[in-house]
This record gives structure tokens, C-alpha cells and sequence, in this order.
């Protein structure tokens, strides 16, 4: 499998478009984050699997990888670091 940083898959329209606004919201500068949040444009939830489990993504790193958590139920707090390769069946809902 070979890398591909997070930010190339914003701008792949064969991407699902749950993906590609998670990345393009979470890869945002932070003063521009924040802004967003102000107006009413949080985080996007994004659900994907990965190694045969249902997992919630978390972050989008500057690194290229994305930050994801078995708990569902969660905004932060990965517990893991992958590529976005590694997933699949991506979902804005569980």
C-alpha cells in the first residue's frame, strides 16, 4: 500500500464526499477552524472500518495520517494513527 497524505484525498472526487469534508474541515488552520465553529460548521463525524471493526476518525494530521478510536461515541481522543488507505466503508453515521 502505498502513502497518500490525507490532504490529496479532499480533491479526489472519486472519494466518498463524507471523507473529503471531514479532511478539508479538519486540515482547515486553526484560526480558520475556529471561525468555522463559530459559524455553525464544526466537525464533521466520520465513521469508517478498519480491520474488520467500526471505528470513528478523530484528526487529520499535518503527517498525512488520521487519528481514529473504537469508541463511537467520542470527538477526540484516538487511540490509533493510519493511513486513510488503511480504512474503508467510510459513513458519516456509525
Amino acid at each position: 500500500m502505498e502513502f497518500k497524505h490525507c490532504d490529496e484525498y479532499i480533491e479526489d472526487y472519486e472519494q466518498p464526499d463524507c471523507l473529503r469534508w471531514f479532511l478539508l474541515i479538519e486540515r482547515l488552520p486553526a484560526s480558520l477552524k475556529f471561525l468555522a465553529d463559530r459559524m455553525g460548521v464544526g466537525s464533521p463525524r466520520l465513521f469508517a472500518d478498519h480491520d474488520g471493526r467500526r471505528v470513528r476518525v478523530v484528526m487529520a494530521s499535518r503527517m498525512g495520517d488520521v487519528g481514529i478510536t473504537p469508541r463511537l461515541d467520542v470527538q477526540t481522543d484516538y487511540v490509533q494513527r493510519v493511513p486513510v488507505a488503511a480504512l474503508s466503508n467510510f459513513n458519516s453515521e456509525p
